[in-house]
């Protein structure tokens, strides 16, 4: 239910009725002309684009990661024979950030 404020004005408010019939009367009239066709508008892959959109199909059918590979570090985790060689760790670490 809508409430009607009338601060500083001594009319009373309109019927709904009478407020839409103003409304209309104002409204401006609708255009008469149509607006022109504009032509189809057509969409064109680049070469690299039609390249990039294959590679992605490929790989995603491809897991995220090596499932076999997870497993076999699970289990020798679990049996404790997991074998950590730092200095191969820290060699992987500058070739990967020196980008080699």
């Amino acid at each position: 239910m809508a409430n009607n404020i009338n601060i500083g004005s001594h009319t009373a408010p309109l019927p709904t009725a009478q407020k839409s019939a103003q409304r209309a009367d104002r409204a401006e009239p609708a255009p008469t002309k149509a607006a022109p066709v504009a032509e189809a508008d057509r969409v064109s892959m680049t070469p690299e684009a039609a390249l990039l959109q294959n590679i992605e199909q490929k790989l995603s059918g491809v897991p995220d990661f090596n499932h076999a590979k997870v497993k076999e570090v699970k289990a020798a985790l679990a049996a404790g024979t997991f074998a950590i060689d730092p200095a191969r760790i820290a060699e992987k670490l500058i070739a990967f950030e020196s980008g080699k």
